[in-house]
């Protein structure tokens, strides 16, 4: 079964899928916090949602629908939010996603791929460090802030990670330690990112629109 999508679509699921997979094995074997514990769980639910899309994405475009649910099921079980085993069920993802990488001959035809399409490439790129970023300081927090009397619970830390984001310093509960600090910094630094990344698009996009109405009026004054 041939996945869709372009190659870096196909990349950007690839990195969610070994992302998960890091945070189930993180969550079982490695958290005994349960406020962490709860953080990766809410974390692990925002990724479901989009592999629960992608799978119907799939099936709605796919030609075969039945030849496409003879492996796709197991995307769909993989997909269910807090369910240990059936989570485990994404490293069949990764296996189907690394196939269909294999299917590009060479890196020169990946690059070609991933030029052709700046746009999404550059808004996957940016969506996957800015969620990535986000979840592992949500995380990292409850850990550096333990025994500060600050960030305490999974709520604090997502609020404490959110307002950093969008640089908002009225009401953020302020981090203690010099690791809780740093995570501050680089939560800032991601949410500038994002700030300049949606400002190119809004600058590009009203340029080109100027760009379309002289090439229309200047279309008229030939005619």
């Amino acid at each position: 079964m041939r996945e869709k999508g372009s190659a870096i679509y196909q990349l950007f699921l690839l990195a969610l899928s070994i992302y998960v997979l890091c945070i189930v094995f993180a969550e079982t074997f490695i958290i005994s916090n349960s406020e962490i514990s709860l953080v990766l769980q809410r974390i692990d639910l925002g990724i479901c949602i989009v592999f629960i899309g992608d799978f119907f994405v799939n099936l709605y475009k796919a030609e075969n629908k039945l030849r496409y649910l003879k492996w796709g099921w197991i995307d769909l079980l993989s997909s269910i939010p807090l369910a240990d085993p059936l989570r485990w069920g994404r490293l069949a993802r990764v296996i189907r996603i690394l196939r269909f990488l294999r299917t590009i001959k060479s890196l020169k035809i990946l690059l070609s791929s991933i030029q052709g399409s700046k746009f999404q490439s550059l808004t996957l790129i940016v969506i996957l460090i800015s969620f990535v970023t986000f979840s592992v300081c949500a995380s990292l927090i409850l850990e550096f802030e333990r025994g500060h009397g600050g960030i305490s619970t999974a709520n604090e830390a997502f609020r404490w990670a959110f307002l950093n984001v969008m640089n908002a310093k009225v009401s953020i509960i302020q981090a203690q330690s010099n690791g809780g600090m740093v995570t501050t910094i680089i939560l800032n630094k991601v949410g500038l990112l994002l700030f300049a990344y949606f400002n190119a698009i809004i600058v590009a996009w009203l340029i080109q629109k100027r760009v379309e109405v002289k090439q229309a009026n200047l279309s008229k004054s030939n005619s």
